[in-house]
């Protein structure tokens, strides 16, 4: 082989490299969405409004409901982590179980 031939890289090459790119940059900006959205939410969040959310998700734990809030606004992340850990943590006490017919 000569020593002038320059290296050739199949086309098909070219484009998994450039679809990996774009995956991976995708995922880098949701994740930098989801930080941004935590960090605005949990500014304008008081301590009262997370304390009311749990205790809501805590009683529907309890109560043994699936975990389907119509009534709550939960687009609010941390809203909806206070919910989500309330209702867990309801559960618990409860005994993990689910009724099926509600």
């Amino acid at each position: 082989m000569s020593e002038n031939k320059e290296r050739f890289v199949a086309i098909h090459t070219k484009a998994v490299w450039l679809a990996a790119w774009i995956v991976m940059l995708v995922i880098m900006a949701m994740i930098l969405r989801n930080c941004v959205t935590s960090v605005i939410y949990g500014s304008k969040t008081d301590n009262a409004e997370v304390a009311y959310y749990y205790r809501q998700g805590e009683i529907t734990g309890k109560a043994g409901l699936r975990a389907w809030p119509t009534d709550l606004d939960l687009a609010n992340p941390v809203l909806r982590k206070a919910y989500s850990k309330g209702y867990r943590d309801g559960l618990d006490g409860y005994g993990g179980r689910v009724r099926s017919g509600e």
